[in-house]
Parts: C-alpha cells; structure tokens; sequence
C-alpha cells in the first residue's frame, strides 16, 4: 500500500467523523450571496468528499483540508460578484455527481470507499459536464492553495510554504480584498 493510500484509508474514519464539524466551522453562518443558500448539508460534505480525494493531505504536503479548500470554494461562490450561472453549475454538478453514485452504488458519495469514490470519478469524468464540473473544483482547489490567506485559502501561508513561493508585495489586506474595491 502506497502512502497515499494508507492516509486515505486510514483517515476515512475520521474524516467521517469530522466532516460535519469541519463543513460547518469552514463555511460559518454568515452568507454573502443569498443563491450559496441553496446548498445543503449533503452538497457540502459531497464537495468536501471530493476536494479531499482530489487533493489528500500526506506527510509534509498540505491536502484541501489544511489549505481550506472548502472555505475558499464557499467564500468564492458567497461573494457578489459571483456569476449566479457559476454558482448553479458547482450546485448542479455536486447533484449529478450525488445522483450517479447512488445509481451506480444505491449509497451516497461520501459513503463510498477510497477506491469506489476513484472508480466513480472516473466514470463521472467521462460525461462532457462531469468532467467540466471536476476540473472546476480542481481549480478551485488550486486556487485555495495559491491564494492569499485573506481570502479564505492557503491559512497561515501553508501552500506558499510548501511550494517556497514568496508573495509579492503589498499583499491586500481584508478591507481592500478585490470585491470590496
């Protein structure tokens, strides 16, 4: 066993443990953007099941959970200047992504196995949609760990550290973060 898939594995229990602590501390109760009030329980842990299986933590490299790939896919999709169509595109992919894994398995996403969740990915991936809506998460998920932390990702530098990145300066403090300019 490969240590990716040992931390998977080992790591699924508690991640289905905390995922719910976690989707609820990482997206807060505060909504910018009414159309994000549409999402459900259900679509955040599946979006979460998905980030952490596209990117999962390992030793010494951060995974979407360190890098608050869920609070920066949330913070990105409550902000105003949000293209609703953006917004209904991740919330309708999160359904067919729902929809086909209980068609192929009669069990939610999230209850899937690390090699189930894999196989039906992949699957997934082959539908035109599906593989638009997995490479969007990707990106944003690319985008949490690049980003600068005051926009929700990338908490205490992490990604930067990791990848030795330097910021360039000034770097935009919270009162003048795009949006609000």
């Amino acid at each position: 066993m490969d240590r990716r898939d040992f931390l998977l594995t080992s790591g699924t229990g508690l991640t289905a443990f905390s995922i719910p602590f976690t989707v609820n501390a990482a997206i807060g109760d505060k909504l910018l953007y009414p159309e994000v009030e549409k999402f459900n329980q259900q679509d955040w842990l599946t979006i979460t099941a998905v980030q952490n299986h596209l990117f999962p933590s390992e030793d010494h490299v951060p995974g979407a959970l360190e890098i608050n790939a869920l609070r920066y896919l949330h913070n990105f999709l409550s902000n105003p200047a949000t293209d609703p169509v953006d917004i209904q595109f991740i919330l309708s992919g999160t359904h067919s992504l729902q929809q086909f894994a209980r068609q192929n398995h009669n069990i939610p996403f999230t209850q899937l196995s690390i090699n189930e969740r894999e196989q039906l990915l992949r699957k997934f991936e082959q539908q035109t949609d599906g593989r638009r809506w997995l490479t969007n998460i990707l990106n944003y998920i690319l985008e949490a760990l690049l980003t600068d932390p005051v926009y929700g990702g990338n908490p205490d530098q992490i990604g930067w550290k990791w990848l030795e990145h330097r910021a360039g300066e000034p770097r935009p403090p919270a009162n003048k973060r795009y949006w609000l300019l």
